[in-house]
C-alpha cells in the first residue's frame, strides 16, 4: 500500500499586523487583551527577519547590523485572515549585546517576569541558528519555561537557507534531540518553515480559545 502523501501547510495571510507598545520595564508592559505569543533568541540570530516573515511586512520589526538592538519587549497586534486575533511579542535578544552587567540583569528580570507572569502568553517560540544549534543560552531557556507547566514552546531553526540540502534534515533532528521541543526549519531569505510554524501556534492558539469559552458555558 502506497504511503499517503502529507497533506502542505495551509497558507496563512495576514490582514492586519502593526506594533502596538514598547516596554523597557515591567510597569510599561500593556494590559493583557488576547492571546500573545513570544519569540526569544540570541541577539544575532535572525529574530527581527522571522518576525517580518511570518506578518508578510518587510519591515515591521525592525532589523539592525548590530547585536542587541532590540532593548525592550515589543507588542505587535496581529489580525488572520479568516482567523483569530493575536499578539505577538519581539523579547530582547540575548548572548552578543554589548551592555552592562546592570543592564544585562534588568533583562533577565524583565524577561523572566513576563514568561513566568503572563496570564495571555499561550505559547514561545525560541529561535536557533542553524549553524550554531542549541548551545547554552538556549537550553536554559527551554529549561526554564518547562518550569511554566502547559505553556506549548516551540524552536524555529533559523537560516536553514545557509545549509546545504543534504545537511538540513540531519541537523534538524539534531536540534530537536538536543532541545527535546518541537522544531521547525524556516528561512527569511525563502520563505520556509512559515505556513508549518503558523499552523503549530493556530493550532496551539485556537485550542486554547476553544477551551476558555468552553470554560466559560460550565
Amino acid at each position: 500500500m502506497a504511503t499517503p502523501t502529507k497533506a502542505a501547510p495551509k497558507e496563512v495571510r495576514i490582514s492586519e499586523a502593526e506594533f502596538t507598545a514598547g516596554a523597557q520595564k515591567r510597569e510599561q508592559i500593556p494590559a493583557p487583551v488576547g492571546p500573545e505569543i513570544a519569540f526569544a533568541g540570541r541577539s544575532n540570530v535572525g529574530k527581527s527577519s522571522l518576525l517580518n516573515m511570518m506578518l508578510a511586512r518587510k519591515g515591521l520589526a525592525r532589523t539592525s547590523r548590530t547585536p542587541g538592538c532590540t532593548r525592550q519587549i515589543n507588542f505587535f497586534d496581529v489580525t488572520v485572515a479568516s482567523g483569530p486575533k493575536l499578539v505577538f511579542v519581539d523579547l530582547p535578544g540575548y548572548g552578543y549585546a554589548k551592555v552592562s552587567k546592570t543592564e544585562s540583569r534588568d533583562w533577565k528580570k524583565l524577561l523572566e517576569g513576563y514568561l513566568q507572569e503572563r496570564p495571555t502568553l499561550e505559547a514561545v517560540v525560541v529561535l536557533v541558528d542553524a549553524r550554531r544549534g542549541v548551545e547554552q543560552d538556549e537550553a536554559d531557556l527551554v529549561e526554564f519555561l518547562g518550569l511554566r507547566k502547559g505553556l506549548p514552546v516551540f524552536i524555529a531553526v533559523t537560516k536553514l537557507d545557509k545549509l546545504s540540502k543534504s545537511d538540513q534534515k540531519p541537523r534538524l533532528a539534531a536540534i530537536e534531540k538536543a532541545a527535546g521541543v518541537k522544531v521547525v526549519g524556516t528561512s527569511a531569505e525563502t520563505g520556509a518553515g512559515r505556513e508549518e510554524l503558523w499552523n503549530r501556534l493556530l493550532h496551539v492558539t485556537t485550542h486554547r480559545l476553544d477551551e476558555a469559552e468552553s470554560a466559560k458555558l460550565v
